[in-house]
């Protein structure tokens, strides 16, 4: 099915522009992750070359103080300064505040790169959404990417986790061939689903930390619950699919709620 988009016009011209991640195209996500990737940019700076790719416009010599010249296919626009800043906030839904200053941040669910060739070996990836990957695969992302800011190898080891050949087998030295802006969707597609999971489950997510240990115990904790301290059922959860080990999680946390409000009456 072709990808809906919003229309904006400028100057009563019709432009068609992805309203939020999951309406983005792949080579719109692939090109997103070269734009945030170069020099650091502000959010308005990249709020206008996202703009521009998706209208497949160029900036043009400014005519004045104050004035843009914003060249394209279908015309040339010479926008004033505000006007721009009214058409770029259509982008608003790539950031969110965070203590005073906007970041990007994904909720990205589809996937764009099921099938990706990494020099001689092609891999296979997961479902929009993750929605067929085991619990444990869940527990080996969430534990790379709370390394991320510290591991230069946790993005690949990241990736190896849900990417495979063919045959399921890892390829974790063809992954240093993978384009990094196709690393960068696959981790926005990571943490897109990751809001959404916890959307979904609040209560499995609550208290959750981003440090190595918080995660670890977090997951030890999970695992503990579903298999009632079973030691010998914690491998059947570690296999049993990502969404069905989240849902039983929740119920039995709803249930563990409900029992303490009887308790309390």
């Amino acid at each position: 099915m072709p990808v809906e988009m919003k229309v904006i016009r400028i100057d009563n011209i019709a432009y068609h522009v992805p309203a939020d991640w999951n309406e983005m195209t792949r080579q719109q996500v692939i090109a997103l992750s070269g734009i945030v990737r170069k020099a650091e940019l502000t959010f308005v700076e990249m709020q206008l070359k996202f703009l521009l790719l998706c209208i497949s416009g160029h900036v043009k010599s400014s005519p004045g103080s104050g004035l843009f010249v914003i060249k394209t296919k279908k015309a040339r626009h010479i926008l004033f300064v505000d006007e721009l800043a009214s058409i770029l906030t259509v982008f608003d839904w790539l950031f969110i505040e965070v203590d005073g200053s906007r970041e990007l941040t994904s909720t990205l669910t589809v996937n764009h790169f099921k099938k990706v060739r990494c020099g001689r070996h092609v891999l296979y990836g997961p479902n929009d959404a993750l929605d067929n990957i085991t619990y444990d695969e869940f527990v080996w992302l969430q534990t790379w990417h709370s390394q991320i800011d510290s591991n230069p190898a946790a993005l690949d080891e990241l990736i190896n986790v849900v990417y495979k050949t063919r045959k399921g087998k890892s390829r974790l030295k063809s992954l240093r061939r993978m384009p990094q802006e196709i690393k960068t969707g696959i981790l926005w597609l990571y943490l897109g689903t990751l809001r959404l999971l916890e959307y979904r489950f609040p209560r499995v997510f609550s208290g959750s930390g981003s440090g190595d240990a918080n995660v670890f115990d977090n997951q030890q904790r999970i695992i503990d619950v579903l298999s009632h301290g079973d030691v010998t059922k914690k491998m059947e959860v570690r296999s049993s699919l990502l969404y069905d080990a989240l849902y039983s999680m929740e119920m039995a946390a709803i249930r563990s709620e409900e029992l303490e409000k009887q308790i309390k009456k």
